[in-house]
């Protein structure tokens, strides 16, 4: 995995810092799914409770695993997952601390994660799918500069984009 350096922290919110996951966080991430509706708007499954097992068997088809750290403390998660048949680029599983949520670290969190691949990654876009009905994470994901794509989308999922800019 690159090494995380400075230049991966886009100005705007300094306080926040990116890092691989660690399976050790994998239980305090999995506690932020507070309830089974949350859980389905992250997994799409009714699976209640997420587990650290959830967490875990996540990273292991993820191509990088990464925590957003706010004053040491974890902040979010998510994964990025390169798509080799289709050529594509996609964010999953994002969660933030339910103490930080509404509060821009969601955002920060997919900034860095598409600062992150355009450092590393020559891809022109990043795809998010996003549950139907989830309105603050369309939201952060609309702060974060990604469109909703009617035509990929369907009752389940909002499927959004960002364009990246290549290096």
């Amino acid at each position: 995995m690159p090494t995380f350096e400075p230049g991966y922290e886009p100005s705007d919110e300094p306080s926040y810092e990116l890092r691989p996951f660690a399976m050790p966080e994998a239980e305090i991430i999995a506690s932020w799914a507070s309830d089974a509706h949350e859980v389905r708007f992250l997994t799409g499954t009714d699976d209640f409770p997420l587990t650290p097992g959830d967490v875990a068997a996540w990273t292991y088809e993820a191509d990088y695993a990464l925590t957003l750290r706010r004053g040491g403390d974890l902040a979010a998660y998510a994964e990025i997952v390169e798509d080799v048949v289709e050529q594509d680029v996609e964010i999953q599983h994002l969660l933030v601390a339910p103490d930080l949520r509404s509060l821009g670290a969601g955002r920060a969190m997919l900034l860095r994660c598409c600062a992150f691949l355009s450092e590393v990654r020559a891809y022109p876009e990043v795809w998010l799918r996003v549950s139907r009905g989830n309105a603050p994470a369309a939201a952060c994901a609309a702060a974060a500069g990604f469109e909703t794509v009617s035509q990929m989308s369907g009752p389940r999922y909002l499927w959004m984009k960002k364009e990246l800019a290549l290096k």
